[in-house]
């Protein structure tokens, strides 16, 4: 993950670039201006032009950091959906390929199809019928 880091070579290459436009700028306004008010305005662009430029690269990093964290917001909640899914869909699935499956024996076995919609409920029954059973079980 590159959020713009710098390695410490980069690091030392800007801070030496920066340098370098501090000390032109230096000497472009010691030749321009007299040498009264030489020491006061030579400090000055640079103590300005040194944060704006440490601001912009603070503004990026931030903008790269928000823009990860909502990322990985949004693949957690994706994540957590998808399990959702998974838990519901595949009992589902499971209890769809069970009655498919049975249907289609009794099929294999010659019933006609009022006798598989017979057999379905039967088993509709048993299964109540089980339920029924486990909750006396946990009620006493």
């Amino acid at each position: 993950m590159d959020l713009f880091l710098e390695t410490p070579q980069q690091q030392a290459e800007r801070m030496l670039r920066q340098q370098q436009r501090l000390m032109e700028m230096q000497m472009q306004g010691a030749a321009a201006q007299p040498p009264a008010q030489n020491a006061t305005p030579a400090v000055s662009p640079a103590s300005e032009s040194a944060p704006e430029a440490y601001s912009v690269q603070q503004d990026s990093y931030a903008q790269e950091l928000a823009f990860d964290k909502r990322r990985a917001r949004r693949r957690r909640v994706g994540q957590r959906l998808r399990t959702l899914v998974m838990i519901v869909l595949i009992p589902l699935g499971l209890v769809a390929i069970f009655l498919a499956s049975y249907a289609l024996t009794c099929i294999l076995n010659g019933a006609s199809p009022n006798e598989v919609l017979q057999h379905l409920a039967a088993l509709g029954q048993r299964l109540g019928d089980v339920v029924t059973t486990i909750r006396a079980g946990w009620e006493s």
